[in-house]
């Protein structure tokens, strides 16, 4: 099957909302694995959900109650793994959302897990230090009966946003001169930008809002931007995706039609999950990132060259294909 073979998803929602996005990423890789409807719905299915009200006193004496989420999609290769996300827009379909694309990461990055995902409907540069810790721990308590001694919680370090960045350069390889633009700002946009200057790359401009139709060879996207109505104008050749899901699906098949290679986020933004499971390994982080993402990455991009499939495509083909055998041989 040809990537003009497998049915696309044309709905307004569904290219804006990102559980509608994951699922059609899996219905895409279910057809083509011809996975059976009950198989299918079984992995588009979380093993648990849960939502907790979470009482928080304020300093002024006052109790806000915040709606706080848990989600665990898939145990069938490991325990459920995951971090929490503290936005005020979050819900538990972008929560399951995430908790899916992370079962998806560590298949294909080679991680021992299933994936999970935690969100608080907050925005914590509006608490104090005192309010965020009595939240968290509050948070952190209700969801107990999804927490135990072989379920883990994310570790502490080595820094995230840095794991993503030499995440990104290990895909990319050496600049070589080559421009890059990188969409987004905070962390994770800081920390790609510096390593990628590092490594032998042109910086194109710095301002966000200019990075999407930058004429640059590659365009790093570390927050969301690159939907069906603006895709049009992206100027690079290559699309690396470091944040989740920063490119639309109705925006994914314009760039494929221009000709542009998208670096998926299962491969792109693995960086964290490979990070946060090695921290104890021996060697530098580089080393261990590139143990986990070049191997995925070869098996990604053979497998595209074969069948005429998007990198997306590939990565969620083999993804869910490792997670659909794990399924059997459990007997489901």
């Amino acid at each position: 099957m040809t990537v003009m073979e497998i049915p696309t998803v044309s709905s307004a929602r569904s290219a804006a909302a990102p559980l509608a996005s994951a699922q059609h990423h899996l219905a895409e890789a279910a057809r083509f694995l011809s996975l059976d409807e009950g198989l299918h719905q079984l992995l588009a299915t979380p093993r648990r959900s849960l939502t907790v009200s979470v009482p928080v006193r304020r300093e002024d004496g006052r109790i806000d109650v915040i709606e706080g989420y848990r989600v665990q999609h898939n145990l069938s290769r490991g325990p459920a793994k995951g971090g929490v996300r503290f936005h005020p827009g979050t819900d538990l379909d972008e929560v399951t959302a995430l908790a899916m694309g992370l079962t998806w990461t560590c298949a294909l990055t080679g991680l021992p897990y299933g994936g999970a995902k935690g969100g608080v409907a907050v925005d914590p540069a509006g608490l104090t230090e005192r309010e965020l810790e009595r939240l968290t721990r509050r948070y952190t308590h209700e969801i107990q009966p999804l927490v135990g001694r072989d379920m883990p919680f994310p570790t502490t370090g080595p820094d995230l946003a840095e794991a993503v960045a030499l995440g990104v350069r290990v895909l990319l390889g050496p600049g070589d001169g080559r421009t890059v633009a990188v969409h987004g700002s905070g962390g994770v946009a800081n920390a790609v930008t510096a390593t990628l200057a590092a490594t032998g790359f042109v910086l194109h401009g710095t301002a966000s809002t200019t990075a999407l139709t930058a004429d640059a060879d590659v365009l790093v996207l570390t927050e969301g931007g690159v939907t069906a109505h603006n895709a049009t104008g992206v100027r690079a050749r290559t699309v690396v995706e470091a944040a989740n899901g920063p490119v639309t699906p109705a925006a994914d098949q314009i760039l494929a039609g221009k000709g542009c290679v998208v670096v998926p986020d299962l491969l792109a933004n693995a960086g964290g999950a490979i990070a946060s499971h090695s921290e104890w390994g021996l060697g530098d982080l580089g080393s261990r990132l590139r143990e986990h993402l070049e191997p995925a990455y070869r098996a990604v991009r053979a497998l595209s060259r074969d069948k005429g499939l998007t990198l997306r495509q590939a990565a969620h083909v083999i993804a869910v294909g490792r997670v659909a055998d794990a399924c059997r041989s459990r007997s489901v």
